[in-house]
């Protein structure tokens, strides 16, 4: 029995490949996507072939498609990285296990300094991530950055440099792949709106989970309260936020839950009001997802992906808890048996 995918390799599927025993693939907000692909070997005329196999050699590219839903879905697509190899006498039994990421890896291996001037932060990004043959989602931000004020100073890698922007707008920075294998780099605020990508049902006849853990916790700011002096003409910048902006997935979000004032301050050198509200923006971004929960099922109980960057809804558990929860992380865990997806979740608000 086959795993149900395909693995390909620089963008064909290969037969014998596909012929894995187990592949994993985790995606996680705020990461790169990684892989790992099982394959026992045996002594092939005294040698081990497969170990030089130049498929699964570093930096032959893979992808592994999973057909679900009438289209073929790149759960990853990108370079080989590392293998595990364990030998056992006689050669039956041992098994390398091939370990790779998504392309955005190649943004990650040098540390470069720049000064960018006279961009805003999704300025710098989109020029940085066109370098890399993506196809762009960039959301624009309000941060301007000025060779007369202050410049925006890179001293890392574009990957990481991307991330820390990212994280400072309260944006996601994440790649996909389509079903005709074009990248796209994704670079804004978490994509709340639209409908679910599927239903979670639990405690009905027709139920696609067997269990749903919740954990929540309301310790966390509503609010900045955030001030700069402006060093051109010494005018006050304000930067308080009372909100983040994002949508929320319920009725009530955590400045309706608490009734007390709960802020945070910011405090760095900022150009204008547009930047230091970003930063706000994002840390209450960061601080709203106050629920976290998880779940495992699989794509035949559900009849559809789960993907990290995505909505699902969930049903029957109660009014409170049902409803819209954004998906942080899913590890698809594929073998002959069945296509498995262990699902991390979180939310900024519940139910009445």
């Amino acid at each position: 029995m086959g795993l149900g995918i395909a693995i390909a390799v620089a963008g064909t599927p290969d037969e014998e490949l596909s012929a894995a025993l187990w592949v994993e693939v985790v995606e996680r907000m705020g990461e790169m996507t990684t892989y790992r692909i099982h394959y026992d070997f045996d002594i092939i005329e005294g040698g081990f072939p497969l170990l030089t196999d130049g498929r699964l050699n570093p930096g032959s590219e893979l992808a592994v498609i999973a057909p679900v839903g009438g289209r073929n879905n790149y759960l990853v697509k990108g370079p080989v990285t590392g293998q595990q190899i364990h030998f056992k006498h006689g050669g039956a039994g041992s098994y390398v296990e091939v370990a790779g990421c998504d392309t955005s890896i190649a943004m990650d291996r040098e540390t470069k300094t720049a000064l960018w001037s006279d961009v805003t932060d999704s300025d710098a990004v989109s020029t940085i991530l066109g370098g890399y043959g993506y196809a762009l989602d960039v959301a624009s931000t309000a941060a301007g950055h000025f060779e007369a004020k202050h410049t925006l100073a890179q001293r890392d890698s574009d990957y990481r440099f991307v991330e820390r922007l990212a994280r400072r707008n309260g944006f996601l920075f994440w790649i996909t792949t389509d079903e005709n294998g074009i990248e796209t780099a994704h670079f804004k605020r978490p994509p709340l709106d639209g409908d679910p990508a599927g239903d979670l049902i639990i405690n009905q006849e027709s139920n696609t989970i067997e269990a749903f853990d919740i954990a929540w916790d309301i310790e966390r700011p509503t609010s900045v309260v955030a001030a700069q002096l402006n060093l051109n003409d010494k005018s006050e910048i304000d930067g308080d936020v009372a909100a983040s902006g994002l949508t929320p997935l319920g009725a009530q979000g955590l400045s309706q839950i608490v009734s007390d004032t709960r802020s945070i301050p910011i405090a760095m050198p900022v150009d204008d009001a547009g930047d230091l509200q970003s930063r706000g923006q994002g840390a209450l971004i960061e601080a709203g997802w106050f629920i976290r929960a998880s779940t495992q099922t699989t794509v035949n109980a559900l009849n559809a992906l789960v993907r990290a960057h995505t909505v699902v809804n969930l049903k029957g558990a109660g009014v409170r808890h049902s409803g819209k929860y954004f998906v942080s992380a899913v590890r698809h865990i594929i073998d002959p048996t069945a296509h498995r997806m262990e699902i991390n979740l979180i939310r900024n608000a519940w139910g009445n």
